[in-house]
């Protein structure tokens, strides 16, 4: 190599010594701020479950307000504040309903639990011992089998346990979320404007107003057209429970519609545990209960999750679903149980206002299901006229 392609190399080696310092750095800057912002979250999480609650909350109520005053006949006539005061009323009041349900069914299913769990050992026993008499499968399998049931049972204290947690820690935070919901809607207008005094120019405002505006649009779409879905799923389900004759339909329908939120994974948790207890109930349980039980409700969750959601969310704001089981184990590890739930919805409103941002668009589609996302749907920001 000649003298001048070596002073070219080592010229090129020291320009790149910047760009991978500052590399290096940005990594390093990202993960500090991301176990910052996890650490925040974990201690904080009293604080933080009441308030992503009250902002879906507000959400619903914002949609719900918009239907009342868009509506035919007096809502074009009403007052802004009445159609609040309307969608206000509405979802307390189902709120409220929930918080009755959940009063009178999750303490008797935990009082009653022990005889449930009781039944069902002696059902998995039975049935691991006509496997082994009849010599459908080898040794070591009905071995390991009989160990996967063990542990399994085994964990249903935890999770009702959990579940009952999380359940009281809900109604006891309901007039804090309450509070919550009613200064997030008192203080929209005038977070808006606050917005708007940081903008030096027309400009730089009217892309600002755009960009909010569509990022409200699109998380409220998500919010509401999901809560509604898993409504009809709930009403559904307690149907069918009730029809077949489970136990505690008002309570596993309750769960039904707050698992929904979680894919996959909560779809398959909520039909399961009514199945199971049909299996087992003492008063008309039994595998052809159970069987029909599971037949219904499975044919009511799919009808909805994969036939009319999908229509109605469209595909922009579908999660791959590696990035919904990391959403579910990194805020389960967070908020327990209530991080499940929230999990998805968060990760899914993060998403939406990455997509609205030519810099974040990137990650926005490496998060989706098929990088097909939301369009860009604002001006750039700083640009005039």
């Amino acid at each position: 190599m000649s003298e001048a392609d070596q002073l070219q190399a080592r010229h090129g080696a020291t320009a790149d010594s910047p760009v991978r310092l500052q590399s290096t750095a940005q990594v390093f800057f990202a993960l500090a701020l991301a176990t910052l912002i996890a650490a925040i979250a974990y201690f904080g999480r009293s604080i933080f479950i009441p308030v992503v609650v009250a902002g879906f909350l507000s959400f619903l109520m914002f949609t719900l307000k918009e239907t009342i005053r868009k509506g035919p006949l007096i809502g074009r006539f009403l007052p802004n504040s009445f159609c609040y005061m309307l969608a206000f009323a509405l979802i307390i009041s189902i709120f409220l309903l929930f918080i009755e349900i959940i009063r009178e069914n999750v303490e008797a299913l935990i009082r009653t639990a022990p005889l449930y769990e009781e039944r069902l050992r002696k059902f998995t026993q039975d049935g691991i011992h006509f496997l082994d008499q009849a010599g459908i499968l080898p040794k070591d399998v009905i071995g390991g089998v009989d160990q996967l049931r063990s542990a399994a049972l085994s964990m249903i204290n935890p999770v009702l346990s959990e579940i009952g947690s999380a359940v009281r820690s809900l109604t006891a935070n309901s007039v804090t979320i309450f509070l919550y919901t009613v200064f997030m809607l008192l203080e929209r207008g005038r977070i808006f404007k606050k917005i708007n005094l940081l903008s030096v120019d027309d400009g730089s405002r009217a892309a600002v107003n755009e960009t909010i505006g569509d990022i409200a649009t699109l998380v409220r779409q998500y919010i509401t057209v999901k809560t509604v879905t898993n409504l009809i799923t709930a009403a559904i389900s307690f149907a069918i429970m009730h029809f077949v004759g489970i136990d505690f339909a008002g309570f596993w329908a309750l769960l039904i519609f707050a698992l929904n939120f979680i894919p996959i994974v909560g779809a398959v948790s909520a039909i399961s545990l009514p199945v199971i207890l049909a299996l087992v109930q003492p008063e008309g349980g039994g595998v052809q209960t159970a069987a029909l039980a599971l037949a219904l409700l499975v044919g009511a969750e799919q009808t909805m999750s994969s036939g009319i959601e999908p229509r109605l969310i469209g595909k922009s704001l579908n999660l791959s679903p590696l990035v919904i089981l990391l959403s579910l184990a990194v805020w389960g590890t967070l908020w327990g149980f209530a991080g499940m739930l929230l999990a998805v919805p968060i990760t899914v409103t993060i998403m939406i206002i990455l997509t609205q941002f030519a810099s974040t668009r990137p990650i926005a589609i490496l998060l989706s299901d098929s990088g097909e996302i939301a369009p860009l749907r604002h001006a750039p920001i700083g640009a005039s006229g």
